[in-house]
């Protein structure tokens, strides 16, 4: 009995074997192993010796494997090996880093079984290990782990009933990178800003590539909500100052950024609600042009839902024949005679729905949806034909030229040119009664294509206007791509002049480089006789501003400069 029992053991390992030999042959992407627990050796299939740059098939001691997995991941798999060995489960299901036999670390899914001994003690573990790859695991540009991994992260930490937050940091503006260096010098950017943010995160966090210029973090252990907004905070002006200034290929270049926090599980306990949260943080911080973390919070989430209400009424106002919209007309005089040059056309929304809506509300949603481009070709439409009849009547002064704001969306607009061009004809205006503003976005996707578009306008003769010059990313440089006629200061530098000797004499100084460059400058935001002087000084040909007055309904503009012939 004794010997028909060796050979039966004989037989077994040798089918064993033949059955361990098949399945590490069955896949390139599965590593197939056993483990002798009272031994403590390990048998690798062959497929696995040869990628993962095993010493041999047989591990002496089992532990070996332990040197390839990566450190960051080490304490997860420890921690599955020992509830095993604890028999608090046989199952072993691992997501973690394994070096490669090229010295690479790719991510791989471990699966495995225990079987144990009469007196609990673990007796025989085999599974497979599932080469997962660098795809879905680890952002080939940046290094840093993916969105999937953020979201399992999560996942175990809502199972671990371990409290924490999860961050969102989105570039402003990155397009402008790819537009004007490449998509190439972009990842290199996307390679240096995330190891800004990996940097800065350090040991609490753990650093995720989201979609485009997004990034995310994950703290776990902050749970008390004071020292968590603290300690956020503080992350924040620490991700400020150095995205300051990010150097790469020589070229130093300056971000902006938009930051969304929020809590587990104090905000949500599942993580489409989190990032869910995120998004509507997010969202916030770019509506408000936030410059500090924006907290989720239930308040945040009932504008969002009002936000939505309001876009819908927006849209509805468009379908509608651009119903409840109006225009009103800003003075622009000259500095010099103090006599009406022009005026701004400034778009206007009325709703009883939402009686406080002003255009930092509407006007990003008219840009979202696109339907700035309908509505900007009834703008034009309206104020072109409005200083045509104007023209008509016998009033001391003239409406000569007319303002209006352009975004980035319309140029693109094929039909945009031929339309305004068509409009001046149809009224019988001078090419050069439109001055066509830029707003800030036509900077920011300035393109090859766009500067082209612009180039043919000056053609025509329309004159362009560079508006809120001296913020966001306006800067002397774009006159060189841009040809400008006039520059706009914005109103933002301009009401600073009187208790900021530094932005006075920025504003001094961009006055008399516009003039050398015969580019006419108007300065926004003038409201006091000091402000006025400090400009008129430095050479500003327009002034525009509540000092002279505020926008006006078109009647009341049309009654105070044009029939009654008002100056200053």
């Amino acid at each position: 009995m004794k010997k028909a029992g060796h050979n039966m053991d004989a037989i077994l390992n040798k089918f064993d074997s033949k059955l361990f030999d098949s399945l590490s042959k069955s896949s390139s992407r599965l590593y197939f192993y056993y483990s002798d627990m009272k031994t403590n050796t390990a048998t690798w299939s062959e497929s696995a010796v040869e990628y993962f740059g095993l010493p041999s098939q047989v591990l002496a001691p089992g532990t070996i494997w332990d040197e390839r997995v990566h450190p960051d991941d080490l304490e997860v798999y420890q921690k599955s090996f020992e509830a095993m060995i604890k028999g608090e489960t046989p199952y072993h299901n691992c997501e973690y880093r394994a070096k490669n036999a090229e010295g690479n670390y790719v991510w791989v899914n471990c699966l495995g079984y225990m079987t144990y001994n009469e007196d609990g003690s673990p007796d025989f573990f085999a599974g497979f290990v599932t080469n997962m790859g660098t795809v879905n695991k680890i952002d080939s540009v940046t290094g840093l782990r993916t969105v999937n991994v953020f979201r399992s992260d999560l996942d175990r930490l809502f199972s671990e009933k371990i409290c924490g937050a999860a961050v969102q940091i989105d570039i402003d503006n990155f397009k402008r990178i790819n537009s004007r260096y490449g998509y190439d010098f972009g990842d290199k950017v996307l390679y240096a800003i995330g190891s800004k943010v990996a940097e800065i995160a350090g040991n609490p966090g753990r650093v995720y590539r989201a979609d485009g210029a997004q990034f995310a973090v994950i703290f776990k252990d902050i749970c008390e909500t004071r020292v968590t907004r603290n300690f956020l905070t503080d992350f924040h002006r620490s991700m400020k100052n150095a995205l300051e200034q990010i150097r790469v290929n020589g070229i130093t270049l300056r971000f902006e950024f938009k930051m969304g926090v929020t809590l587990f599980p104090t905000d949500g306990d599942c993580i489409d609600q989190i990032q869910n949260n995120i998004y509507y943080a997010i969202e916030n911080a770019k509506n408000t042009k936030s410059d500090a973390p924006v907290f989720y919070s239930e308040e945040l989430y009932a504008k969002r839902n009002e936000h939505i209400r309001l876009t819908d009424a927006v849209r509805t106002s468009v379908e509608n024949h651009i119903e409840g919209f109006r225009i009103v007309l800003q003075p622009i005089i000259d500095a010099e005679t103090g006599k009406l040059s022009s005026a701004e056309a400034l778009l206007r929304w009325r709703n009883p729905a939402f009686p406080k809506a002003s255009p930092m509300d509407f006007i990003p949603i008219l840009e979202e949806s696109r339907n700035i481009v309908p509505v900007g070709k009834w703008i034009i439409d309206t104020a072109l034909r409005t200083v045509a009849e104007w023209s008509k009547i016998d009033t001391p002064v003239k409406l000569k030229h007319i303002n209006m704001n352009f975004s980035y969306i319309q140029f693109m607009d094929e039909s945009l040119e031929d339309y305004v061009v068509e409009k001046l004809d149809e009224y019988g205006l001078p090419r050069n009664t439109l001055i066509a503003e830029l707003t800030e976005s036509c900077r920011v996707e300035y393109t090859d294509k766009l500067a082209k578009i612009l180039q043919k306008f000056h053609d025509d003769g329309i004159q362009i206007a560079l508006d809120d010059f001296g913020t966001g990313y306006a800067s002397l440089m774009v006159l060189k791509d841009i040809p400008a006629d006039i520059v706009k200061i914005d109103h933002t530098m301009t009401r600073t002049i009187r208790n900021r000797e530094k932005d006075r004499n920025i504003v001094e100084f961009i006055i008399a480089y516009c003039n050398n460059m015969d580019i006419d400058v108007c300065t926004e935001g003038v409201e006091t006789d000091e402000i006025l002087g400090v400009v008129k000084t430095a050479g500003a040909k327009y002034i525009q501003g509540y000092y002279y007055d505020k926008p006006l309904e078109l009647d009341e503009f049309f009654e105070k400069y044009l029939k009654n012939g008002y100056t200053l």
